[in-house]
Parts: structure tokens; C-alpha cells; sequence
């Protein structure tokens, strides 16, 4: 396993920091570990600032509103009892009954037909044995009635039982004491319809309420399964976001309780978990920002400005989710304008890890709402796609309306796959505050950039497009101080720009970072080359040696200069490194000959670099280079000026110039042919056209057809390449 992490990258890496100067890692874990404790301190509080001491039969203290929407699951399952009570119990008919009694009628009226029939014995001693053989409860006067109708009538009070036992039990005879008792009754209604005398009426009525028998029984899993279809219909009761819990001065019930304690707002003494949980879900937060950039933005990770400045948007941007919470019109506004910030002062990858660490703070902070969650996070990500390419405020605008259209657009989905009435007003007011946050969160972050970018020696698109205005202090003064030095500066700006963007770096931050590169040439412009106009060269009258120290001066004197005027870092970092540790080999060569035999220190003509750290300020030293030794051809070919670049960027990386900008071969030959492209166009050779051609075409200028040009501008027409003058290669 050791060998392993011995033979990574990530394993190198570490040891190398490790064994060097650690400061950096410390200091960066001291700036997450202020950020964790702000977040958990943020979210522990929010979570026992709403909580309230109460009991069952106290009166409220105050009036408690649900800080975010939840399920009263007391007063759902109250619902769901009311249901399935109000389903009556299922109850299964048995036919065998109804078939069996019938029997029983046909055997009974057997018994009485044959003691009817037998004339031989006493009616008295008939009725004593019909009462015993059917003690149905009638008296023997009763008996002796029926024993003494002829064959057709006892047949017919047969047929008159049967059908009143067939009409109750149509009806159902469920098995409990209410059934019969209902069963019966029912018995003495229809025999009291169809019979007149008193005496076959309550035989009739005696005779077939002894033979009700229950022949409903219940049915418990067809009960159980209609209950539960009863209990599944009804919907949850839900306390919204905002509404009333509590009022001042009621009496406090036990549902009230119950839903105080599902919204987290009762207070049941001190309780550790809200902290212990804050600080879980604050460590996860930190971490995964702290670990997108140690693995995917080592260099940011090193920086204090970019661990500072995310720390401070992300511990804001929860702070206001939590002070806002109450206003849901506003809660699809801060996680787009922390993305937004994050990607144009750091780093777009970082937006979009914000953006979704965010959108779960926000959503947590306002009761875990999943659509607040997800329409956070999709305008998140749209504002990091919006400001992608940064190169103007209107930019920002742009931005804000996209992020409004995709959160109106995700909150209308999610509400269609929730079954919203969408004609109702609630809903289309959320949908358009939607829309307007997108545009809100573009206007607070535009306002609020500029205010970060300085305090935090950040650059943003916005700020290198201030810096590159002509008319700014340093360039203006570059502009009448040193024109050659300015004209040469914006050559080089629109070389690096090509070559960084085509190797994939940050094109408006080299060409910016040209610009500025050779501002400490103001403080004495004459001794450089690029203003001298073909003047006497002061270094002629001067030792080589303090030559050299003019020469490198020009380094110090514009961090000095741009660090007075406040000039960004990153720009800065160009007039640091845009020579590296390079010799001054003119001056050095001129030393070696003059040398007396005391010794000439190679250190003395070199540069105090450093050498260029990052990719952008890397191409802008082989571009100063390169425009400046392709000025000198006098036949500037394609060929000639490919030579000349390659030379240069070969001679650069054999002194180990590039060793630490991350460029790689490949990236190089890119630059390459990209510098020969530009700076073919640029110091292509003028036509010269025969003095007959130009006789002809001063006549066409006096007769008006050359629009007022004369030879000599003529002379000059031919490409895109700057006009003639000492420092120029035509």
C-alpha cells in the first residue's frame, strides 16, 4: 500500500508541500475551520431560535407560524381513522341456511299434519304433544286451532311460512343479536299483513321467528382490505409554510404539541443533536468544497484570496437563506447569486460545487423543501453556464435572465408532475417571483463584484476589460511617455491572446497582462531600444554591467508603478515573471570583451524573475520576444518568422525558462504556429509599386479617383501591420 502512495501524483504532491513550506496548508486549514464553525453556529442557531417551551393545557406565549411546510401526520392519522370507521363491516351470505330451513318448515308440518290427522286420540293430548315435539312457545289453545284445520289450510299456513322465511332472509340475517333481533321483527310485520286471525298470527309469527338463524357472517379480510382502500384515499393533512401553529394566549392541546414536535419547534430541554447535526452537515459542506479544489484546483487551494473569499459568499449566502427564510418570494435568489459571484471572482468548477452545497443549505434552512432545493440548484448551475464567458456587465444582465427562464421553467415542471392548478394565482405568482430572482440575483452579484475584487486581490472578465480601456493612468502614460514601448505592449497583447487561446488559457487575462508588462519602461524610456526613434543610445556612454542593471530595473520600477495605481496582483505577476531569470546576453557578451581579467558574474545580468508561474504569463514572455526579434528581419517571410519563434521558444526552455508555467510540448508547438500566423499578418513586406505606377496614380488622386490618398500612403497600404517607423520591421 505504502509503495502505492509512494508512486502517485497525489502522493508526490503532499510529501513535496510537506517537506517544504507547509504554511500555506495550515493557514487553509485555519480558514475552513472558521468557515465549518460560522455554518454550524449559523444552522444550530436557526434551529433553537424557533423552538418554544410549552405543555399541554399551558397558554402560548407568542404566536408560532411553521417555519416551512410539513405533514400533520396526528391529524392525518385522526383522518384515516374517520375513514375506515365510516366503512361498515363486510358481511358474507351463506345459502345453506335458507336451504335448511326450508327443510325444517317441510319436516315441521309434517309432525303437525299427521297429529292433525289422527282422530283417535284426544285434541287435548294432541295439542300437550305438539307442544312438546315444537316448543315454539305458543299456548295449547293456539294448538288446538291449528291441529283442527283441514289438509288445504295447514298447506297454505306451510306456504305462508316458507315465503316469510324467504322474504327476512333475502334481507340478510347478519350473526349478532341486533340482526335477529331485526329479523324478527320484520317476521311479525309481514305476518301481521297476511294474516287476520289472532290465533294463526301468533302461530305464524312464533312458529317462523324459531327459525331464524343468522346467515350473514363477517367477512374480516374484505372489511380490513375496503378499510384500508378508505384510509389510502385520504389525503395528508399538511401545514404549510406560514401558517399558524400557535396564537398568543390559547390553550395548548395535545395536536398541538404533536405538530410542534414534528416542525422541530418544541423545546424539550437541551438537546445535542441540532449541534451535532449542524456540524456533520456543515463538515460535509466544507469539505467537498475544500476537496474540489485540492484535487481538481491545486493552485486556488494554495490561494488565502480564494479560500477567503468562497468561505465569505458561502457563510453570506446562508446567513441571508436563513433571514430570508420567511420571505418564500425570495427563495430561488441567493443560491444563483453566490454561483454567479463564486464563478466570476474564482472558478466556474467551484460555482457549480456551490451551487449544489447551497441549494441543500437553503432548502434545509426552509424544512428540507425539495423544490426550493432543486430550483436553487438549476439556476446555480445556469448562472455559472451564464457567466462563462464574462466580457462585459451587460453579460450579467444576460446571465440573470437565463437563470430566471430555467428556475420558471423547472418550477412549472415540478409543479405539473405534482398535479398544481396551474390557473390558480398562488401559482403563477410563484412561477414569475421565480423568473424575477433569476434577474435580481445578475444585479446583486454585478454590485456586489467590485467590491470583493479589490479587498481579495482578485481579477474577474469585468475588471480586465476596465484595465485594458486606453485611457487608463498607466496605459495612458505608457501611451505619452513611451510610445514604442505602448505600441510594442499592444502588439504583444493581441500575439498573447492568440497564443493562450489556443492552448486553452485565459486569453483576456495575457492580453490585459501585455499590456501592462513593460510599464516601468516610463521611468526612463530612452534607455530602451523601442523609444530611442534613432536617437543616440545612451548605453554606449555606460558600463555594461550598470546597462544591465537600467535594463532589469525596468522589472521593479513597474511593480512599484502598478502597485501604486492598485493594479490587480494577477496583473502584477506579468511584470514579474514576463523575463523570468532571463540574461541580458547583449550586455553580458559586451562585458566578457571589456573584462579585464577581474571576472564577469553571470548573476549580474540576469533577470531577479521569478520565472513564469502559470501558462498566460509564460506565452507573453516567448510573445515579447518573438514581436520584438520579427521587427528586426528585414525580410519577413513566413519562414523566417517561424524560425525566429521557434528559436526563441526553444532557447527559453533549454535556460529553463518554462520549467514551472505548466505549457506543455504539444501546447508550444501550438503557440508556435500561432505566433508565426499573427505575426505574419502583421510584418508581412509592403508592395513596392514602379515609380511609372505611382506617377499614374498621383494623376488619379488630383482627378479625385484615390479618395484623397497619396503615394505615400499608398506606398504603405498591403496588410494589417502597423505603419512604418523606427520600430517597425517595414
Amino acid at each position: 500500500m505504502n509503495t502505492i502512495l509512494k508512486g502517485s501524483r497525489w502522493w508526490r504532491d503532499w510529501r513535496k508541500k510537506s517537506n517544504g513550506d507547509s504554511a500555506w496548508q495550515v493557514r487553509q486549514l485555519a480558514i475552513a475551520a472558521v468557515v465549518w464553525v460560522f455554518l454550524t453556529a449559523i444552522f444550530t442557531t436557526t434551529l433553537f431560535a424557533h423552538r418554544i417551551d410549552v405543555t399541554v393545557g399551558a397558554f402560548a406565549p407568542r404566536n408560532v407560524f411553521a417555519p416551512y411546510g410539513v405533514v400533520d401526520w396526528g391529524a392525518t392519522a385522526k383522518a384515516k381513522q374517520q375513514a375506515a370507521a365510516a366503512i361498515q363491516e363486510v358481511y358474507t351470505t351463506d345459502g345453506s341456511i335458507l336451504r335448511n330451513q326450508k327443510q325444517k318448515v317441510l319436516r315441521d308440518f309434517a309432525v303437525i299434519e299427521a297429529l292433525a290427522q289422527d282422530d283417535a286420540a284426544p285434541l287435548t293430548l294432541r295439542e300437550n304433544m305438539a307442544a312438546r315435539v315444537l316448543p315454539i312457545g305458543v299456548p295449547n289453545t293456539v294448538w288446538g286451532q291449528v291441529l283442527s284445520l283441514p289438509p288445504t289450510a295447514l298447506d297454505q299456513l306451510q306456504q305462508d311460512s316458507t315465503v316469510i322465511l324467504e322474504s327476512v332472509y333475502s334481507n340478510g340475517v347478519r350473526d349478532n343479536a341486533v340482526g335477529i333481533g331485526e329479523a324478527k321483527g320484520f317476521v311479525s310485520q309481514l305476518v301481521a299483513q297476511e294474516e287476520d286471525n289472532p290465533g294463526f298470527r301468533l302461530f305464524l309469527t312464533d312458529f317462523t321467528q324459531s327459525l331464524i338463524l343468522p346467515n350473514m357472517f363477517p367477512n374480516q379480510a374484505d372489511t380490513v382490505a375496503r378499510r384500508q382502500v378508505a384510509m389510502n384515499r385520504v389525503p395528508e393533512v399538511k401545514i404549510l409554510k406560514g401558517e399558524q401553529i400557535l396564537q398568543a394566549g390559547q390553550v395548548v392541546t395535545v395536536s398541538d404539541i404533536n405538530v410542534l414536535r414534528e416542525l422541530g419547534l418544541l423545546d424539550q430541554g437541551f438537546d445535542p443533536g441540532p449541534i451535532l447535526g449542524s456540524a456533520l452537515f456543515s463538515g460535509v459542506m466544507v469539505a467537498l468544497m475544500a476537496a474540489y479544489l485540492w484535487v481538481l484546483r491545486r493552485k486556488q487551494a494554495e490561494s488565502q484570496s480564494v479560500a477567503l473569499i468562497t468561505g465569505v459568499i458561502v457563510i453570506v449566502a446562508v446567513l441571508a437563506a436563513d433571514t430570508l427564510s420567511s420571505l418564500s418570494v425570495l427563495d430561488y435568489l441567493i443560491v444563483p447569486t453566490a454561483a454567479i459571484m463564486i464563478s466570476a471572482l474564482v472558478d466556474t468548477g467551484l460555482g457549480l460545487v456551490v451551487a449544489g452545497l447551497l441549494s441543500l443549505a437553503v432548502a434545509t434552512l426552509i424544512g428540507a423543501d425539495l423544490n426550493v432545493a432543486l430550483v436553487s440548484f438549476f439556476g446555480g448551475i445556469a448562472g455559472v453556464f451564464g457567466v462563462g464567458r464574462l466580457s462585459q456587465r451587460y453579460d450579467l444582465i444576460r446571465a440573470g435572465i437565463f437563470v430566471g427562464v430555467v428556475n420558471m421553467v423547472t418550477l412549472l415542471g415540478l409543479d405539473v408532475m405534482q398535479g398544481a392548478g396551474l390557473l390558480q394565482n398562488p401559482v403563477w405568482q410563484q412561477l414569475i417571483w421565480a423568473l424575477l430572482d433569476g434577474v435580481f440575483a445578475a444585479v446583486l452579484a454585478m454590485g456586489s463584484i467590485p467590491l470583493l475584487e479589490g479587498p481579495f486581490g482578485l481579477i474577474t472578465a469585468m475588471k480586465l476589460i476596465e484595465l485594458s480601456n486606453p485611457n487608463q493612468p498607466l496605459l495612458r502614460k505608457l501611451q505619452v511617455e513611451a510610445p514604442g514601448t505602448y505600441y510594442h505592449s499592444i502588439m504583444v497583447g493581441n500575439l498573447a491572446e492568440a497564443g493562450t487561446e489556443a492552448v486553452g488559457g485565459n486569453s483576456l487575462l495575457a492580453r490585459v497582462g501585455a499590456y501592462y508588462h513593460d510599464i516601468g519602461k516610463t521611468k526612463r524610456p530612452y534607455f530602451f531600444v523601442d523609444n530611442q526613434f534613432g536617437a543616440e543610445n545612451p548605453h554606449d556612454k555606460l558600463a555594461p554591467g550598470l546597462s544591465a542593471l537600467i535594463i532589469s530595473s525596468h522589472v521593479r520600477d513597474g511593480i512599484e508603478l502598478a502597485r501604486e495605481h492598485r493594479v490587480p496582483e494577477a496583473i502584477v505577476n506579468f511584470i514579474r515573471e514576463h523575463h523570468g531569470t532571463m540574461l541580458i546576453s547583449f550586455f553580458y557578451q559586451k562585458a566578457l570583451q571589456a573584462d579585464t581579467g577581474d571576472g564577469v558574474v553571470e548573476a549580474d545580468f540576469r533577470y531577479d524573475g521569478p520565472k513564469p508561474q502559470s501558462k498566460e504569463t509564460a506565452i507573453v514572455m516567448l510573445a515579447d520576444a518573438s514581436e520584438a526579434t520579427t521587427r528586426t528581419l528585414k525580410h519577413p517571410t513566413p519562414q523566417a518568422i517561424e524560425q525566429v519563434v521557434r528559436k526563441i521558444i526553444k532557447d527559453r526552455l533549454t535556460d529553463g525558462q518554462l520549467d514551472e508555467s505548466n505549457l506543455t510540448l504539444k501546447e508550444l508547438d501550438v503557440v508556435a504556429k500561432t505566433f508565426t500566423r499573427v505575426l505574419t499578418g502583421a510584418f508581412h513586406q509592403r508592395i513596392e509599386y514602379p515609380e511609372q505606377v505611382l506617377k499614374e496614380m498621383e494623376r488619379s488622386k488630383k482627378r479625385g479617383n484615390m479618395g484623397g490618398k497619396s503615394p505615400r500612403n499608398i506606398r504603405r497600404i498591403g496588410g494589417n501591420g502597423p505603419p512604418s517607423g523606427p520600430n517597425s520591421a517595414g
